[in-house]
């Protein structure tokens, strides 16, 4: 097998990877990710706290 064609398989491999990842990562969990990124080393559930969450009329 060429070297192309193994970089040409690593790099369909990762774009197979990344497109799986944001299909399955809801976007609730991805805010969790900035808001803990935001927060820095403070516990998220303060941050959830404070935060002023919408509510579902449901």
């Amino acid at each position: 097998m060429s070297f192309k064609a193994k970089v040409a398989i690593f790099l369909l491999a990762t774009l197979i990877t990344l497109t799986g990842f944001n299909l399955i990562a809801s976007s609730s969990a991805l805010d969790m990710l900035k808001m803990g990124k935001k927060a820095g080393y403070e516990i998220i559930a303060n941050v959830l706290a404070k935060a002023h969450l919408p509510v579902d009329p449901s």
